[in-house]
């Protein structure tokens, strides 16, 4: 027998390589069969160690800044000697900190990290957009790729999520990237602003008030305006645009390619795979409801397998809202909380209530 287990991560509990780990260990205890583990990831945490490890890589060390300005140590991929894969998340998000300042928060760090991978050498750049806090369109690391930002005073702009508004006039030469690929790994298709743009859809989770949405939507509109005019050319109402704080338009106008993040993954991840071969495929993340269906890894790994006539069995943190709707993809849906216990209990014991979870599906196969 060959099971796959091929699961997302669970969203600041476990790396999707440790839950792979789980899952293998549990099924090991109570069934025989060859395992292969794929950890997978859309776009956000986990995607440089899901290419990482799959693709035989490595991670590397690199100094940049955070969303706050402040001097960071973080770490991107090594795929080969002309690829690299970096994720907003490790450098501007909830990885490097749990604040929520989204005045000051900027994506200077990401524009910093390119740019000095392509100084490295590297012409082939995958970027996860997934789990940034900031919300300021790309300005920050357009800033750190040659552009400069000047209010009606003429003077300088440090850009921020806060100050958008106050641009007038945008000057500067990039860094040339003519001969540079920019793959932007995305599982979001947001334009940039408006009721479904960046500010409204994820605003809130990055510490903007309600009362406030309006007033940082205008300030993204108005940077969104005069680069389009830099440019001469309007990328605010492409599909990915709002991913990540607006940094997939800033990206976009600098010849980004979006794809979808878990689709992406998957055929990067899964390329030597013969998904026929295989018996079971084990997948998860860290809560699935309704809104798995709609493009979230879980399903996309799932369709997959039944298109070969594999079955897949989902392992996810909790079940939620309607989660009843996905059993068209899946074999069958397991939450491993065992009893009644706080978030904190869950998040403390997941290792455990992982590998028994998979324990007594893996009696149940056998």
């Amino acid at each position: 027998m060959r099971i796959l287990i091929a699961p997302d991560s669970y969203k600041e509990c476990l790396s999707a390589l440790r839950v792979a780990e789980c899952m293998r260990d549990g099924l090991a205890q109570s069934i025989d069969a060859e395992m292969i583990l794929r950890p997978m990831a859309d776009g956000g945490e986990g995607t440089v160690d899901a290419l990482v490890y799959s693709l035989n890589g490595k991670r590397c060390p690199i100094n940049t800044v955070d969303m706050y300005h402040r001097p960071i140590q973080t770490y991107y991929g090594v795929i080969d000697d002309t690829t690299a894969v970096i994720e907003v998340a490790n450098i501007i998000g909830m990885q490097v900190s749990s604040e929520r300042q989204p005045y000051h928060a900027s994506s200077y760090g990401v524009g910093d990290v390119i740019k000095q991978l392509i100084e490295r050498g590297f012409r082939k750049l995958y970027i996860g957009l997934g789990g940034s806090l900031t919300n300021d369109g790309g300005a920050g690391m357009l800033e750190a790729l040659g552009l400069s930002c000047y209010d009606a005073k003429g003077a300088l702009l440090q850009v921020s999520g806060g100050n958008l508004s106050e641009i007038t006039r945008i000057e500067g030469t990039l860094l040339p990237l003519q001969d540079i690929e920019i793959h932007l790994i995305s599982d979001v298709t947001n334009p940039l602003t408006g009721p479904d743009g960046a500010t409204y859809t994820y605003g809130k989770q990055k510490g903007i008030l309600e009362h406030e949405l309006a007033r940082y939507n205008a300030g993204m509109t108005n940077f969104a305006r005069i680069l389009n005019q830099y440019f001469n050319q309007d990328y605010s109402t492409t599909n990915g645009a709002g991913a990540a704080g607006g940094i997939g338009y800033g990206l976009l106008n600098i010849g980004g390619i979006v794809h979808n993040g878990a689709e992406r993954i998957a055929n990067i991840v899964l390329q030597d795979i013969d998904l026929s071969t295989i018996d079971y495929i084990f997948t998860g993340e860290g809560r699935t409801d309704f809104q798995t269906a709609y493009g979230k890894l879980p399903v996309c790994i799932a369709k997959r397998g039944n298109a070969h006539g594999v079955k897949t069995i989902l392992v996810s943190g909790g079940l939620g809202e309607r989660y009843d709707t996905l059993y068209d993809y899946f074999l069958s849906m397991h939450s491993i909380v065992d009893g009644p216990m706080s978030l904190e209990h869950a998040i403390h014991d997941a290792d455990r209530l992982l590998m028994n979870t998979c324990i007594n599906i893996g009696r149940l196969i056998q």
